[in-house]
C-alpha cells in the first residue's frame, strides 16, 4: 500500500506545471508571508521582486476593485504617478539623439513669446528641476488646453532665478511635454507609443491609446471611499489635461515597468549609452517613486545586491512605506524608512528663521496635526497673503486638513531659512515617511505665507 501511495504522489508531482510552484525560493516565501500579514491589516496592491535576473515573487494582495471584488494580480493596471517623468526624459533624450532638439536649448527657441524672465531657461534645467517653476499651478484635472496651460505657466512668477537651485516641479515637466509634442508633431501619448512602448512590445502602458479594459484598472481608496481610476477622472480627448501631462497620470503593470526599466538600464534599445547624459547608470542604486497620496508606485534597483523591487498600492490609509519596510526586513536589507531621519547636508547659506516665523509655522503644524479647522481658519486669516485669483480661505483650510488626512501627524525635524523669503521645513510624516515643505513668505516685520510647496519622499 505504501509503494502505491508513493507512486501516486510522484505522478501528481510530475504533472504540476513548474510555473505554479511560486514559493520554491525561501526568500519568496518569506516575502509572501510578510505581505500577507500586511494584507490582513489593509494593504492592497501588487509586488514584484527580482533577484539575479529571476523573479522570486510576483503577486497581488487585496482588492483592486472593492465593489466588484476584483483582486490584484500581476496584470492589474496601476497608476505610476511621477514615474511618468522617466518616460518624458527618455523622449527628450531620444529627440536630442536624433538631432531634433538639444537639452541646452532655451524655451525661447520653442516659445518665441515666452516672458523675459523665462527666455533663458533650458530644457536641461526643466528636466533637473532647476528652472524656478513651482511644483504645480493648479489641479491635475483642471480642463486646460496646451495653450492655456503654457499661458498660465509663463505668467507665473519664478520661485528663483533659473539654475540657482533645485525645486521639484511638475509644471516644468508639463512644459517639457509641450516641447515633445511641438517637436515631434505627435501627442505625448502617441510619441511614447511609437518610440518607447511599441519598440519594447509594451501593450499595457500609456493613457488612452492602450484602450484599457476598465475592469483591469485598480481603483484608489481614501477613507474607504472609492476614488475611481485615472481614466474615470476628467481628461482631454488625447491624454491627461496639461497640469498632469508629462509629469504624472500614466498607467502600467508591474511587468511592463520591469521591462521598461530593464531596457533603460541594461540595453541601448531606447537610448545609446552616450545619450543618457549620466542618467540611468546601471551600477548605481536608485529609487523612483510617485504618489497622488491615494495610489503609490515605487521602483527600486539595487545592483550591488542584484535586486529589483516594484510596488504599487491603492489605499491611502496604507501607502508604500510599510510595504517597503516589510520587504526590506524579509530580504535582510538595511532600512532607511523605519522612522529614522536620514542625515542631510546643511545648506551653505541656511540659517534659523526669525523667532516669530518659527512660532507661526509651529502653530500651523500643531493645528494640522490636531485637524482643527477653526484654528486653521484663524491662522489662514491672520498669516496667509490674499491676492487676486487666490483660492478662498475655506479652500485653503480644506487643503491644510488634507495634509493630515493623507499623511497623518507631522514631526518637524528641521527648519531653515534657505534664502530671503523661503523657509524649508523637514518633517517625518506618520504615513509616508520623510517630506520637505517650503513656505514662501512676503513682507516684514510680520511676514505672511504666500505659498506652500510640499514634496513627499524628499
Amino acid at each position: 500500500m505504501r509503494s502505491i501511495a508513493l507512486a501516486s504522489l510522484l505522478a501528481v508531482f510530475v504533472l504540476v506545471p513548474p510555473a505554479l510552484c511560486q514559493t520554491v525560493d525561501p526568500t519568496g516565501a518569506r516575502l509572501d508571508t510578510a505581505l500577507r500579514a500586511l494584507e490582513a491589516k489593509g494593504f492592497s496592491g501588487v509586488v514584484r521582486v527580482d533577484r539575479d535576473g529571476a523573479t522570486i515573487l510576483e503577486k497581488g494582495y487585496g482588492l483592486a476593485n472593492r465593489a466588484e471584488r476584483r483582486p490584484f494580480d500581476r496584470s492589474t493596471v496601476v497608476q505610476i504617478g511621477s514615474n511618468t517623468k522617466d518616460f518624458t526624459l527618455v523622449a527628450l533624450l531620444q529627440l536630442q539623439e536624433r538631432g531634433r532638439l538639444g537639452m541646452q536649448d532655451s524655451l525661447a527657441k520653442y516659445f518665441p513669446d515666452v516672458p523675459a524672465d523665462k527666455r533663458s531657461i533650458t530644457l536641461a534645467q526643466l528636466a533637473n528641476h532647476r528652472a524656478g517653476f513651482p511644483i504645480g499651478i493648479g489641479g491635475d484635472f483642471e480642463p486646460l488646453s496646451r495653450e492655456q496651460f503654457l499661458d498660465a505657466a509663463f505668467k507665473r512668477p519664478l520661485s528663483f532665478a533659473p539654475g540657482a537651485r533645485e525645486q521639484y516641479s511638475n509644471t516644468g515637466y508639463a512644459v517639457l511635454a509641450a516641447v515633445i509634442e511641438q517637436v515631434s508633431g505627435k501627442t505625448y501619448d502617441e510619441y511614447l507609443r511609437d518610440n518607447i512602448l511599441d519598440p519594447l512590445g509594451l501593450k499595457n502602458t500609456g493613457f488612452l491609446l492602450p484602450n484599457f479594459d476598465a475592469r483591469r484598472l485598480a481603483h484608489g481608496y481614501r477613507d474607504d471611499q472609492d476614488q475611481g481610476t485615472m481614466l474615470s477622472k476628467p481628461h482631454a480627448a488625447d491624454g491627461p489635461y496639461w497640469n498632469l501631462r508629462g509629469n504624472g497620470g500614466m498607467l502600467s503593470t508591474v511587468d511592463d515597468m520591469h521591462a521598461f526599466y530593464k531596457a533603460l538600464f541594461e540595453s541601448s534599445t531606447l537610448l545609446k549609452p552616450e545619450s543618457k547624459m549620466g542618467r540611468f547608470n546601471p551600477d548605481e542604486p536608485i529609487g523612483l517613486a510617485g504618489s497622488d497620496l491615494v495610489n503609490f508606485f515605487e521602483y527600486d534597483r539595487l545592483p550591488g545586491r542584484h535586486l529589483e523591487i516594484i510596488v504599487a498600492t491603492n489605499n491611502a490609509a496604507f501607502g508604500g512605506r510599510p510595504v517597503r519596510a516589510a520587504i526590506e526586513q524579509a530580504l535582510g536589507l538595511p532600512s532607511d524608512r523605519g522612522g529614522q531621519v536620514a542625515a542631510t547636508t546643511p545648506r551653505a547659506n541656511a540659517r534659523p528663521p526669525a523667532p516669530g516665523v518659527a512660532a507661526m509655522l509651529s502653530d500651523l503644524v500643531n493645528a494640522i496635526n490636531a485637524a482643527d479647522s477653526s484654528h486653521l481658519a484663524r491662522l489662514v486669516g491672520e498669516h496667509f497673503l490674499v491676492e487676486v485669483g487666490d483660492p478662498p480661505a475655506e479652500q485653503r483650510v480644506t487643503r491644510l486638513l488634507g495634509i493630515h488626512q493623507n499623511l497623518g501627524n507631522l514631526k518637524v525635524t528641521g527648519l531653515d531659512e534657505i534664502e530671503p523669503g523661503v523657509v524649508e521645513m523637514s518633517v517625518m510624516t506618520a504615513q509616508e515617511g520623510a517630506a520637505t515643505t517650503k513656505f514662501l513668505l512676503v513682507g516684514s516685520p510680520s511676514p505672511r505665507i504666500k505659498g506652500i510647496q510640499m514634496l513627499v519622499g524628499g
